[in-house]
C-alpha cells in the first residue's frame, strides 16, 4: 500500500512538472532559511548551558531607585560575598570576578616572548568551584589561593610554551611582576560572556573591601539547589541589606536591593548598566523565530493555495478512483503521501541549500554554525518535525478538498469547482498580511538601528583616538608621551583616563558632605585628568572644567554630569556649592563642572550617574587624543617613533573610539542584516506561489478572455480584471497588518531606552510596497493572458 501511495505521488509529481516545481522551490527556500535561523537562535540560546550544573548557578545584580527612577547594574559589592557565605545556608558557593578586560591590556613576558592580553579576569577562590571546568593541570580547587596565580586556557599554554603539559610552576611576567601558573584547564566548550584568556587570583590586585557595600565593581555567582533557593537566599539578602542601611537611604529618597537571575538568561539581558557588552535582546531573537514561522506558513499557503487550485485537473482522476472502490480516506492518504514526498525533497533540498549558504550566513552574522546531521542530537528531531509539521499544515485542507469530490459530479463534463475559491483568497490575504508586517517591521528595525548609530552621544568620538598605559613602566612615561604626543602637528589634545570611556564599569557611592553616612547615589566613576573636558568635546551646563585649577594631580576635584546631579537631588548650581565624595572620606572634594549628559554605554541603556575624578596618582591605565583625521597617518607614526624612544618594552597600538562605539551596536547591526534578508526571502517565497497561483487562475480564464477580447476589450482592461482581486486583497491585508505591526514593534522598542517614533509612513511604505509586488507578480501572466490570440481560446467552442 505504501509503495503504491509513492508511486502514485511520483506520477503526480511528473504530470504536473511546472506546479510541483513551484512547491518544492518554495518549501525548500522556506526550509532552508528555517534551519539557519533555527541554528542561529539556538547558538544565542546556549550561552552558559554547557557549565555543569548551569541550572543551579545564578548571577547578583544590583538596583537603585531614586525619586522614582530605577537604574540596573550588573555589578555588586564584595561585601556580598562575606555576609552569604556565613548568613544564608541555601548557597552552596558563591565567588566574585573583577573583569580586567574593560579598557586594560596586559602585557605578559615569557623568555624572549611578549602578548598583549586583554581577556582577563581575576577571581577569588571559589571560582572553580561554582564554574567546573576540565582541567589538563592543578588543582582547581586551590589554584587561585595565593596572590599571582594564574590558571590558563589550552590555547593560552600553547601559545606562551608550545604545549600543555608541565606547564604548572612556570613564572611568567604580567606587566613586569612574576605570576606563577597553576593551572591549565580545557578552552571553554561552548559560547560564553565569562571567556578569558587566563584568569588570576582576586588577591593579585589587593582585598577586596568586604565590609562596605561601595565600591561595587564585582560579578557576583552563586550556586544553589534550585530556583526556590535562589529566590529564598535574595529573600534573606535583601532583608539584611535593608535591615543595616534601609532606613537612612530611604529617608533620603533612596532604595538599593538585589535581583538574582539564571546565568542562561544574561546574554539576552540588555538592561543592566556596567555589563559585559556582548548582548542580544531577546525581542530580536522572538523575530527571528516569528520570520522563520512566517516564511514556513507562506510556503504551506503556496503549496495548499496551488494544490486546490488545480483541483479540476485532479478532478476525474479522484472520481475514477471513487468508481473503482476507493475509500475516502485512502485518497485522503494518498495526498497527504504526496504532500510528505514534496516536503520531505524540499528538506533534503532545503539542507544542501542552508549548508551551501552557511559561509555567506556565518560571515555576515559572523558566526561559526555548522550542520552536523550525526553529531548534532537537536537537529535531526528538528528535520523531522518540520516534516510532518510542514506535512501536516500543508497536506490537510487539499487532502480534505480534494477527497471530498463526488464522482456523480466530477465525472460530468460540465464539472466546476467553485468551492476553494473563498478559502483561497483567505490565504492569499493571510500571505500579503505576513508581508505587510514584515516589511513594516523591517522598516521600523533599520530605522530604530539608524537612529542608535547616527544619534549624537553628547561627545565627539569621530577625532578621538587611545593608546593603552597597562604597566607600571608606561604609565611613569605618561607625562613625557603627552607632552611629545601634543607636540605632533595634528594633535590637537590629549587626557589620561583609567577607564575606556563606552564602558565604565566602575560602581562607586555618591555622598555629599553634611548628609548621613549611609545616604549614597549610585556613580560610575573614572579618572580624567586637567583635559579631559576638552580632549573629548565634553560641553559644561555649570562650573568650569579640571584645565582651570593648577592642583588638580594634587587634589580631589569632580565634574559630574546632568543624570547625577539630578540623584543628588539638587539643580547644577547647587551642586557647585557642595562637597562631593565616591567612596569615602579619601575622596572628599569640590564640583567643579556639571556636565551635560553623554552615553557611555549603548542606547538600549539609560544614561547613568557619573563623575570624573581628578589627583589619580599613578593610575592612568589610557590616554585619548583628539586628533586632525586628515594627518593620520602622519601621526600614527610619529606617535609610534616616540612611544618606542620611551617606552621600548611595550608594542604600539593605537586605536579608534569609532571603532570602540561602533562596537556597542555591531549585534544589533548584524541582527538588521539577517531579519532584512530573511524578510526578503519570505516576501520572494510568497511571489513565487503568487506567480503560480496567478498563472493557473490566467490559464483558466483563457476562454473568458478570449470572448471579451471579441467583444472589444483591449488589453489593459483585461490586464486591470485579471489584478483587481489582487489589489481588494493587498489593501484588506493592509487593513490588518498595520495594527499588529504597530503593536509588536511598539514592544521591540521598548527594548531601547532611546528609540524612535513609530511614523505614518513606515506603514504607507509597506502598503505601496506590497501593491507593487502584487502587482508586479500578476502582471506578467496578466499581459501575457491579454495579448494571446482569441482564436485559440475559442477554436473547439
Amino acid at each position: 500500500m505504501l509503495k503504491n501511495y509513492i508511486n502514485i505521488a511520483l506520477r503526480s509529481l511528473k504530470r504536473h512538472k511546472s506546479y510541483s516545481l513551484i512547491n518544492i522551490a518554495g518549501l525548500s527556500v522556506g526550509i532552508m532559511a528555517c534551519i539557519i535561523i533555527m541554528l542561529y537562535v539556538k547558538a544565542e540560546s546556549s550561552y552558559e548551558a554547557f557549565y555543569p550544573q548551569s541550572d543551579q548557578i545564578y548571577r547578583l545584580t544590583s538596583v537603585f531607585t531614586t525619586s522614582g527612577n530605577r537604574e540596573d547594574i550588573a555589578v555588586t559589592p564584595a561585601r556580598i560575598n562575606s555576609i552569604s557565605q556565613s548568613n544564608f545556608p541555601e548557597v552552596e558557593e558563591i565567588t566574585f570576578i573583577y573583569d580586567w578586560s574593560v579598557g586594560r591590556e596586559l602585557l605578559v613576558e615569557y623568555k624572549e616572548n611578549r602578548f598583549i592580553e586583554t581577556e582577563v579576569y581575576f577571581a577569588d577562590t571559589s571560582y572553580f568551584k561554582v564554574f567546573q571546568h576540565q582541567f589538563l593541570e592543578g588543582d582547581p580547587l586551590t589554584a587561585l589561593d595565593n596572590p599571582n596565580a594564574m590558571v590558563m586556557t589550552e590555547t593560552t599554554a600553547k601559545k606562551y610554551f608550545g604545549r600543555t603539559t608541565d606547564v604548572v610552576g612556570s613564572t611568567v611576567k604580567v606587566n613586569s611582576e612574576d605570576a606563577i601558573v597553576t593551572g591549565v584547564m580545557k578552552d571553554f566548550e561552548g559560547s560564553t560572556s565569562l571567556k578569558f584568556d587566563f584568569v588570576m587570583s582576586m588577591t593579585t590586585v589587593g582585598t577586596p573591601p568586604s565590609d562596605r557595600w561601595f565600591p561595587m565593581n564585582y560579578f557576583t555567582y552563586v550556586k544553589v539547589a534550585n530556583d526556590h533557593a535562589a529566590q529564598a537566599y535574595l529573600g534573606k539578602l535583601n532583608e539584611f541589606i535593608d535591615n543595616e542601611v534601609g532606613e537612612s537611604l530611604r529617608a533620603e529618597g533612596i532604595e538599593m536591593f538585589f535581583e538574582i537571575q539564571p546565568i542562561t538568561e544574561m546574554h539576552f539581558d540588555t538592561t543592566k548598566g556596567s555589563d559585559y557588552p556582548e548582548k542580544i535582546s531577546k525581542n530580536l531573537i522572538y523575530s527571528l523565530v516569528a520570520i522563520a514561522v512566517f516564511i514556513l506558513l507562506i510556503a504551506c499557503i503556496n503549496y495548499i493555495n496551488l494544490s486546490t487550485a488545480k483541483s479540476e485537473r485532479r478532478a476525474k482522476e479522484v472520481g475514477v478512483r471513487k468508481v473503482l472502490g476507493a475509500y475516502r480516506s485512502q485518497l485522503i492518504w494518498q495526498f497527504y503521501g504526496e504532500t510528505f514526498l514534496v516536503t520531505f525533497l524540499a528538506v533534503v533540498i532545503g539542507v544542501v541549500m542552508a549548508e551551501l549558504l552557511l559561509p555567506f550566513f556565518n560571515s555576515m552574522a559572523e558566526t561559526n554554525l555548522n550542520i552536523d546531521l550525526l553529531g548534532d542530537s537537536f537537529l535531526i528531531p528538528s528535520l523531522i518535525g518540520i516534516v510532518l509539521i510542514v506535512s501536516i499544515v500543508s497536506g490537510s485542507y487539499p487532502a480534505s478538498f480534494l477527497s471530498s469530490f463526488q464522482p456523480s459530479k466530477v465525472l460530468k463534463s460540465t464539472f466546476n469547482q467553485k468551492g476553494g475559491n473563498v478559502f483561497r483568497r483567505v490565504l492569499v490575504t493571510i500571505q500579503f498580511c505576513v508581508s505587510v508586517f514584515l516589511i513594516t517591521g523591517t522598516l521600523i528595525i533599520y530605522n530604530q538601528l539608524q537612529y542608535v548609530k547616527n544619534k549624537e552621544i553628547g561627545y565627539d568620538q569621530s577625532q578621538l583616538v587611545f593608546t593603552q598605559l597597562s604597566d607600571g613602566a608606561t604609565r611613569r612615561a605618561y607625562e613625557s608621551l603627552k607632552n611629545k604626543f601634543e607636540a605632533i602637528p595634528g594633535v590637537e589634545a590629549a587626557a589620561g583616563t583609567n577607564n575606556l570611556i563606552t564602558n565604565v564599569i566602575a560602581g562607586w557611592g555618591g555622598t555629599i558632605k553634611g548628609r548621613p553616612d549611609d545616604f549614597q547615589v549610585s556613580f560610575r566613576g573614572m579618572y580624567g585628568d586637567e583635559e579631559f573636558a576638552e580632549t573629548f568635546g565634553i560641553e559644561l551646563v555649570a562650573g568650569e572644567s579640571f584645565k582651570s585649577r593648577s592642583d588638580v594631580d594634587s587634589t580631589v576635584y569632580y565634574m559630574v554630569n546632568e543624570t547625577g546631579v539630578k540623584a543628588l537631588g539638587l539643580t547644577p548650581e547647587e551642586a557647585l556649592e557642595v562637597t562631593f565624595s565616591l567612596n569615602g572620606d579619601g575622596m572628599y572634594g569640590k564640583i567643579l563642572g556639571v556636565m551635560k549628559d553623554f552615553h557611555l554605554a549603548s542606547l538600549h541603556k539609560e544614561i547613568e550617574p557619573l563623575a570624573i575624578y581628578s589627583a589619580n596618582g599613578n593610575r592612568k591605565s589610557l590616554m585619548y587624543m583628539r586628533v586632525n583625521m586628515e594627518r593620520i597617518d602622519q601621526v600614527k607614526a610619529e606617535m609610534s617613533q616616540v612611544w618606542s624612544e620611551l617606552v621600548p618594552h611595550r608594542p604600539f597600538d593605537l586605536q579608534f573610539v569609532d571603532d570602540s562605539v561602533r562596537e556597542l551596536y555591531e549585534k544589533d547591526k548584524q541582527l538588521g542584516q539577517i531579519i532584512l534578508s530573511f524578510t526578503t526571502l519570505a516576501i520572494a517565497i510568497g511571489c513565487l506561489g503568487l506567480f503560480g497561483l496567478a498563472s493557473y487562475l490566467a490559464e483558466k480564464r483563457t476562454k473568458e478572455i478570449g470572448i471579451r477580447k471579441v467583444l472589444g476589450a483591449d488589453v489593459s482592461k483585461i490586464v486591470m480584471l485579471l489584478s483587481q482581486e489582487y489589489l481588494k486583497i493587498v489593501l484588506i491585508a493592509n487593513v490588518i497588518g498595520w495594527p499588529l505591526a504597530y503593536y509588536f514593534m511598539d514592544k521591540w522598542l521598548a527594548g531601547f531606552a532611546y528609540r524612535i517614533d513609530i511614523s505614518w509612513y513606515f506603514f504607507l511604505a509597506s502598503g505601496l510596497t506590497t501593491i507593487l509586488v502584487a502587482l508586479i507578480t500578476v502582471s506578467y501572466q496578466s499581459i501575457r493572458a491579454a495579448i494571446s490570440n482569441p482564436i485559440k481560446a475559442l477554436r473547439y467552442e
